[in-house]
């Protein structure tokens, strides 16, 4: 079983970034292409997340383009999910129980209400005043 438990994440200085750029050589650690760093974006990636228990240390990061990341991080979000889950249901944690709902009123038609004065003749807004 998958330990959830999520380690917190260091700050990452551009000495450390150009440091583990420089120890994959340039290669996205996702899809192996080399990255132009001057031309597309890229981030330092954690290898095994640390939602999953991953390290913070350079040995689980990499470099990788933006896409790439994007792509994984979907992947890792579900994992993560179904991990917590299963711990729950593993330490007997049970979602709570939906409220149960009845049928509700009966639903009955809106009569409309009825005038009880008498309501002064229509005129169009233009038209003069025949009386007078």
């Amino acid at each position: 079983m998958t330990d959830v438990g999520t380690t917190k994440r260091k700050p990452m200085p551009p000495a450390r970034r150009l440091r583990i750029f420089e120890a994959h050589g340039g290669k996205c650690c996702l899809c192996g292409e080399q990255i132009d760093g001057a031309r597309e974006p890229w981030t330092i990636e954690h290898l095994i997340c640390l939602g999953l228990g991953g390290i913070d240390e350079d040995k689980n990061c990499g470099p990788a383009h933006e896409t790439c990341r994007r792509d994984k991080d979907k992947l890792d979000v579900r994992a993560i999910a179904k991990a917590k889950r299963v711990k729950q249901r593993h330490l007997g944690i049970k979602a709570p129980k939906q409220p149960i709902r009845g049928a509700g009123f009966p639903k009955h038609e809106k009569q409309p209400k009825k005038l009880t004065k008498q309501l002064p003749p229509r005129r169009g807004l233009y038209q003069e005043d025949l009386n007078g």
